[in-house]
């Protein structure tokens, strides 16, 4: 059966992290985060984590990275509510290359989330993401677009993608720092319900010590 082309949209959520990287030699290097996300403005945070990995220059195009994400979620509504654990483990392979004004990343994931609430419930997924940059001379706030497939994974799981997330992002200069500002949406079909379209804007600080 289709499914229906409208979807139901949520209110605008923020996601806010802190980060930085540092190289313990010419191939291997290390990042750490902190973030959390709101459900609808800054007043109401739904979860917030931690997050580390470790990555592996595979030459001047390959990276690639692995990782953990560690976390809690705070459910304020439905009928199980509370401040639950989860974590992610993720596996990824990082592709970049230029032409002329344009630079392009790609990245291939593959995520295990496991959150506990009411038992432990775990999804795991393979999530595909490609972007573009374009490099505007005289200009320091380059726009980069960006789209993400995810493919669920298992034997219970739909055909196809349950979520695609499209994102338009910039970086900016503050205090020696990057800070990223971004725009989210992310476009849930779940099996056998309408899909639901959530909006969040994105503020990323880049630490450079």
């Amino acid at each position: 059966m289709a499914k229906p082309v409208f979807a139901q949209d949520k209110e605008l959520a923020i996601w806010t992290a802190a980060s930085s990287s540092f190289e313990l030699s010419d191939h291997i290097y290390v990042d750490g985060a902190l973030a959390f996300r709101s459900n609808a403005g800054l007043g109401a945070i739904s979860r917030y984590f931690g997050e580390a990995s470790m990555g592996y220059k595979l030459s001047s195009s390959f990276n690639g990275i692995a990782g953990v994400r560690y976390g809690t979620l705070l459910d304020r509504s439905g009928g199980v509510q509370g401040n639950f654990t989860f974590y992610r483990l993720f596996a990824e392979l990082k592709h970049k290359a230029s032409w002329r004004k344009l630079r392009f990343k790609q990245r291939l994931r593959f995520q295990e989330d496991t959150e506990k609430k009411q038992g432990t419930r775990t999804e795991n997924h393979l999530r595909y993401k490609t972007a573009v940059e374009f490099k505007i001379p005289n200009w320091k706030a380059d726009p980069q677009l960006s789209v993400e497939f995810f493919k669920p994974l298992g034997s219970n799981s739909m055909n196809g993608f349950d979520r695609m997330r499209y994102k338009i992002q910039t970086d900016v200069s503050l205090a020696g720092n990057a800070l990223t500002i971004a725009y989210f949406i992310d476009r849930d079909t779940p099996l056998n319900t309408i899909a639901v379209n959530s909006h969040m804007l994105g503020l990323f600080y880049d630490l450079d010590f």
